[in-house]
């Protein structure tokens, strides 16, 4: 069974995935992906070509150690597909991994991540943000802000997110 895209709007920021992190192998991939996988990099790439439009730039999300790693190597595979341009446009502060926070009971402040603009993008472009997991959404803001605005898209996304948004569309208090 194929995955249904997610979109959804949170905070003002577009979010999008090619599907929910527990269902079918997301899970095992986003894992994978974090292994640095070759195989699984190149499945993310495929399913995330997808959801491109021809005008984007990818933008990969800092890791744990201020640069993007994992997220890089998934912006080149997606772009080998789309032929879209990558630009390393952001860094972050060395820390722990905000997986890692949030097991430990708290999850990173936006201080925290220290996320910054080091490389102006092209002004013909709409940034999509590349991430290969959102989970709370707190990172891929954080990186959204420090750029100046893009479209977020990972490959899988978990409930975390998405109960949020449908909790404040309900009106219920998080």
């Amino acid at each position: 069974m194929e995955n249904a895209p997610i979109r959804t709007e949170v905070d003002g920021i577009t979010f999008l995935s090619t599907g929910h992190y527990y269902e079918g192998i997301n899970q095992w991939v986003a894992h994978k992906l974090k292994e640095g996988d070759i195989g699984c990099y190149n499945f993310a790439a495929k399913q995330m070509a997808k959801m491109l439009p021809k005008n984007a730039v990818l933008v990969p999300i800092p890791g744990r150690h201020g640069k993007a790693d994992q997220t890089l190597h998934l912006c080149r595979d997606i772009a080998s597909y789309t032929c879209l341009p990558v630009v390393d446009a952001l860094r972050g502060k060395d820390r722990e991994s905000q997986y890692e926070a949030k097991y430990k009971g708290h999850s990173l402040t936006e201080e925290q991540l220290g996320f910054h603009k080091v490389v102006s993008l092209p002004s013909d472009r709409i940034p999509y943000l590349i991430d290969n997991v959102v989970d709370t959404g707190t990172t891929a803001k954080a990186a959204v802000k420090a750029l100046g605005g893009g479209v977020v898209l990972s490959y899988a996304m978990s409930d975390t997110l998405l109960d949020k948004e449908n909790q404040r569309s309900s009106g219920m208090r998080l």
